[in-house]
Order: structure tokens, then C-alpha cells, then sequence
């Protein structure tokens, strides 16, 4: 049995939908309202998973022999207290391999809950792929970001990421991997994939292709780390959440995630997309202000 968490972030969204059309056996999602999901898993089922509430996972892990990983709100409190005794719970109920969705740096930055849950995984008895993902489009019109609100009421790219590049991945290009890692584990196991876009950007770059794209002016404001703490928090945005973004940021701001790795050709035998190509298909969130 193949258990899904996080099906409704970047990758976990992606995934479902291709498993969807690729799993004809039964397969299962974790969510906090598996009544949302209705009929439109096929053949798989929906339960619910509440990593802060261990009440529900004996269920969800029942029969889970494979097992993808995502975390709903990245936080050194959410990886203590849910992510790793959620791994733990794992191991015990009989699961044998674990795809992990992490970030770029998480090897290296201490500071980043992922890290903490790679520790947990390689520690353990079961198998694993871990995917370090440099950082998804999507982000751009997710609603926790509400980077969407500011490019599409402001005309802001409103990031402290400084000068610095990164890589954009399409999370469409990370769900591919993840896919054929949990359906041919034996490919993956044990392997790290650090998944990046085909280019490094500064964040004028990218402010000049949503102006492309939208046909507005979008330009990048470049925030100080607490302006842009400040912004968040007086929209209601969870501190942990904007530490998080915070550190993601300074690691891009100080030149460690522009690394280009090439590993989505490898593994997929094609270019990633590039950050035109994604715009391109989802203008129309920022038009009809369509977070997700």
C-alpha cells in the first residue's frame, strides 16, 4: 500500500493526479478532510492524517509498505513533535520505503527542519529517496506565501532574497520523479536527486518575466528580511512559517541556491521547464487571483 501525504502542496497535488491516471490497485491519501476528496482519487482511498494528532495514524499507515513525505508547514516544532515520530510510526507499522520532499541546503543548514528530518530517515531502517527541491513556481501564487497578492495588488516581488539566484523548479517536474520513485523504487533507493530548474535567476529576472507574462508591470522590491517578516505577520502568516521563508531567502541571498544540477534530464530524459514555461501556463492565477 502506497500512503500520499501533503496531497495538496506543490508536489503533492501534482502527484496524486499522476498516480490517478498511472495506479490501477488501490492506493491512499493522508489529509486532515479526506471528505474533500470525494470520488476523484480513483482507485484510491482518502483517510485521515493529522501529523499532530497520533490518534490518526495507525489508520492511515495500515498495510503502508511505500510511503511519500511532504511537510504541510515547514517548522523545527513541526519536524520534533509531528514529522519524525510520524517516521518513527512508520518503521513500526511495517513501512519500507520513504520518498522525502526536501529542500536545496537541507545537507548543510542546520537550521532547516528538513534537516532534521533526513537525519530521522537515514537513521532508520527503511529505505529512502530523498528529493531536495530548489524552490517551485508555485510558490508564487501559493496562498501561505501570499507572494500572489503582492504581484498581482502591488506589482511587487516582494522576497528578501537580496542579489542572489536561484533555480525555479516546476513542481510538476519534482512530482515526476517522486512518481517514479515510489513505483520503481529500486531506481531511487537510498539515492539523494537534487532537483533544480535549467537556470539561475537574480529576482529582477524573474520580476521582468511575470511582467512579460501578465502584461503588468511587476517589479522586485527587495525587502530586508524583517520588512518582510513585518508584512506577513500583519496579514496573519504563523511565525514558523515565515522563519522558514525567511531562511530559505538568506540562503539564496548569500549564493547557496544557484546551483544548476541537471539531474530532472537525467532522470526524466527531457529539459526541465523553465520559469517562461510555467508562466505561461499559470498566468491566470495571478488574473483571477486563483492561489493554491
Amino acid at each position: 500500500m502506497l500512503l500520499v501525504t501533503g496531497p495538496s502542496g506543490n508536489v503533492g497535488a501534482e502527484l496524486v493526479g499522476l498516480l490517478r491516471e498511472r495506479v490501477e490497485g488501490a492506493w491512499r491519501v493522508g489529509s486532515r478532510h479526506p471528505e474533500q476528496w470525494g470520488s476523484g482519487l480513483g482507485a484510491g482511498e482518502a483517510v485521515r492524517l493529522d501529523f499532530f494528532d497520533p490518534t490518526s495514524w495507525p489508520a492511515a499507515l495500515d498495510g503502508v509498505d511505500t510511503l511519500f513525505l511532504l511537510f504541510p508547514l515547514p517548522s523545527n516544532e513541526a519536524a520534533r513533535s509531528g514529522i519524525v515520530p510520524f517516521l518513527d510510526a512508520a518503521q513500526r507499522a511495517g513501512c519500507r520505503h520513504v520518498v522525502y520532499v526536501s529542500v536545496f541546503g537541507a545537507d548543510r543548514a542546520r537550521f532547516l527542519p528538513h534537516h532534521k528530518v533526513e537525519q530521522a530517515l537515514l537513521a532508520s531502517s527503511m529505505s529512502w529517496t530523498v528529493l531536495r527541491c530548489s524552490f517551485f513556481v508555485q510558490n508564487l501564487h501559493r496562498h501561505l506565501s501570499t507572494h500572489g497578492s503582492d504581484i498581482a495588488d502591488r506589482g511587487e516581488l516582494f522576497v528578501p532574497a537580496g542579489g542572489g539566484r536561484t533555480t525555479f523548479l516546476d513542481a510538476r517536474d519534482a512530482a515526476a520523479v517522486a512518481v517514479d520513485a515510489l513505483l520503481a523504487p529500486d531506481r531511487h533507493r537510498n539515492r539523494v536527486h537534487e532537483l533544480t530548474g535549467p537556470e539561475a535567476l537574480t529576482m529582477p529576472e524573474v520580476a521582468a518575466a511575470l511582467t512579460r507574462h501578465l502584461q503588468r508591470p511587476v517589479r522586485y522590491t527587495r525587502p530586508s528580511v524583517p520588512r518582510f517578516a513585518g508584512r506577513l505577520r500583519r496579514r496573519g502568516v504563523g511565525w514558523d512559517t515565515i522563519l522558514f521563508m525567511s531562511a530559505v531567502y538568506t540562503l539564496t541571498r548569500v549564493g547557496l541556491n544557484q546551483p544548476i544540477t541537471g539531474e530532472v534530464e537525467q532522470l526524466l530524459g527531457r529539459a526541465p521547464r523553465t520559469l517562461d514555461d510555467c508562466l505561461a501556463d499559470s498566468a491566470w492565477r495571478w488574473q483571477q487571483r486563483a492561489w493554491t
